[in-house]
């Protein structure tokens, strides 16, 4: 009964976390921007956080201290600090403002203000909940079972709770509590958990049940099983990485929206949770759990590849022969096709590796602790490279192959050489799985990528428009397609994913010249002009046309659109970003008005 209650509580905790992480992330692009870079900079705060939690739990020992009363003072702590950040976030731009005014044209330091800010911010509330894991595990009730199955069970329904959490918070919370009630109903959840958790620690453990393990100290011999831990950190930083890489690739048919977002985040997360769950099922009958951890990271090699060959593809819309599904069934759908596979196997693993690093650090929140910082931070790192190496460098197709030999290297390093033996069992599954691996790499349809982007622009082609020039940026993949009378430019098109972004027709000129011409009759003094969104730069165009303006800034999230601006030609049409006055930001067009 009081295993059962736990989970409960931990399922409390996940929905919670879940829930402020959304909301810390809403909020943060009032206060830094939304730009690529400041997401990911506070994502990458909000994992540091997590990460000194488990660095916490891998060098502290409990010996007179009860776990779960300790449990629940941690989320009384994410209760308080996460709802004050609810509602104190969207101040912080404001009280900024003096120091974006003063770093506005020097964007390096921005982000490092960005970063140290948001890194204080949320340090507190993201270390707590990076402790409550490791710290649960050292609760005497699970000294004597399995810590493989204890590990599996807790950390399934701790994540299975993050997907509840995530759901509800998209499609109800938000919708109905805003934002500021949201976070209240956060901050309820983990007062909840910590209730029930002070509920069952209520009573006094026996001492004889108290068992202080070893600390993580190499002078009592205890060496860190460096092998496993930097399997860990890679499982982190590709699983993390993959998911940025496929909401790329599903974008290319996916509408992009925050519910389209969590149901992909959502499915993921449900596989993970499935996967520990499903691993203490088998932890209790492994003789050797690593062995297992070298089959499954070869199958999510595999998995990664074949569930993007096999991807299913739907159907345009009605009416319009577009994709830019909207429909939050298809989505899932199509996420659990792509993604579910690869992420029902991590979730299986995690566990597995964290038994295995357990056997060599007996203590179970110091052998959990570390397992858990390392993938932590290889959770931090993988999003970054996925979206700031791999994508704009090679393209998604090319980053999921990287991924899936990235899996296949962990195999290798994860295990000695002995123990791919042909005269051993397990050598010769992990030799099968390789050649499978090999297999699915020689034969990959390397072509498939164009398939995609075809399909994307191709309702756009109708009218005898050709692909141009393709980009697969940090944030979105751009396609740009011109169409000619009488051989030559008659306007361009811009695809942003799947979606008709902008355009140089003619009568879409019309009204895009507008928004410079009208402004500047009304205030024919002015020397200075800001200018929200590049698009094609008709609008930026029509600015420099104005031989009394002295200034135009121009803002835009996407780097891309200026690199895109050479390639426009055509009769009335000059490359504005060649006028001296003109300066380009790669910035949130939002976080500009904080300095006007």
């Amino acid at each position: 009964m009081r295993a059962r209650l736990i989970s409960v509580v931990l399922f409390l905790s996940g929905a919670s976390a879940l829930l402020f992480q959304t909301l810390w992330l809403r909020l943060s692009g009032l206060a830094f921007g939304n730009s690529i870079w400041a997401a990911a900079l506070i994502l990458t705060s909000f994992m540091a956080g997590l990460g000194l939690g488990g660095a916490l739990a891998a060098f502290l020992r409990l010996q007179r201290g009860r776990p779960l009363r300790i449990y629940a003072a941690l989320e009384v702590i994410v209760a308080i600090f996460g709802s004050t950040l609810v509602f104190g976030i969207p101040h912080l731009g404001e009280w900024l403002r003096p120091l974006f005014q003063v770093l506005w044209d020097h964007q390096q330091f921005l982000n490092v203000l960005r970063f140290g800010v948001s890194l204080c911010v949320l340090l507190i509330p993201t270390t707590a909940m990076g402790l409550t894991l490791p710290i649960l595990l050292a609760d005497p009730l699970f000294q004597d079972r399995d810590f493989g199955q204890n590990v599996g069970i807790l950390y399934g329904f701790n994540t299975l709770g993050a997907v509840a959490g995530a759901l509800a918070g998209e499609l109800v919370l938000i919708q109905f509590c805003g934002l500021l009630g949201t976070g209240l109903a956060a901050g309820s959840l983990s007062c909840i958990a910590a209730s029930l958790a002070w509920f069952i620690g209520r009573k006094e453990v026996a001492a004889s049940q108290r068992i202080p393990g070893p600390g993580l100290q190499i002078s009592l011999g205890c060496r860190p099983p460096w092998n496993l831990l930097l399997v860990s950190a890679g499982s982190g930083a590709i699983l993390l990485g993959l998911e940025v890489i496929w909401v790329r690739f599903l974008r290319l048919y996916v509408a992009s929206s925050s519910i389209a977002f969590c149901v992909m985040l959502a499915v993921v997360l449900f596989a993970i949770g499935l996967g520990a769950i499903g691993s203490s099922v088998i932890a209790r009958r492994l003789i050797s759990p690593q062995k297992v951890v070298v089959s499954l990271l070869l199958l999510a090699g595999i998995g990664t590849l074949v569930s993007y060959v096999l991807f299913p593809l739907p159907p345009p819309q009605s009416g319009t022969q577009a994709f830019d599904i909207e429909s939050s069934l298809q989505v899932a759908w199509l996420s659990l096709a792509l993604m579910f596979p690869v992420a029902f196997l991590s979730g299986v693993s995690l566990p597995m590796v964290i038994t295995c690093v357990q056997r060599k650090i007996p203590n179970r929140m110091n052998a959990a602790g570390l397992t858990m910082l390392f993938n932590t931070a290889g959770a931090a790192i993988g999003p970054l490279l996925a979206g700031f190496v791999f994508l704009p460098s090679v393209g998604f197709q090319s980053s999921l192959i990287i991924a899936a030999a990235g899996y296949a290297g962990l195999a290798i390093f994860a295990t000695e050489r002995s123990n791919w033996s042909f005269h051993e069992r397990s050598g010769r599954l992990f030799l099968l799985l390789g050649l499978v691996f090999l297999l699915a790499i020689a034969f990959f349809p390397y072509h498939r990528a164009e398939l995609h982007f075809a399909n994307a622009r191709r309702p756009y082609e109708k009218d005898g428009s050709r692909l141009q020039k393709k980009i697969e940026g940090n944030a979105d993949t751009f396609q740009l397609l011109r169409c000619d009378l009488f051989g030559e430019p008659y306007y361009y098109r811009l695809i942003t994913n799947s979606y008709s972004m902008s355009g140089t027709r003619p009568r879409t000129q019309r009204y895009m010249r507008l928004f410079a011409y009208l402004p500047l009759a009304l205030r024919p003094e002015s020397k200075n002009a800001l200018l929200l969104c590049y698009g094609v730069g008709v609008t930026a165009d029509a600015f420099t046309r104005d031989a009394s303006l002295e200034h135009l800034d121009v803002v835009d999230t996407s780097g891309e659109v200026f690199e895109l601006a050479e390639t426009y030609v055509g009769p009335g049409y000059s490359n504005p970003l060649r006028d001296p006055r003109v300066k380009a930001f790669v910035q949130d067009a939002r976080f500009s008005f904080t300095i006007a």
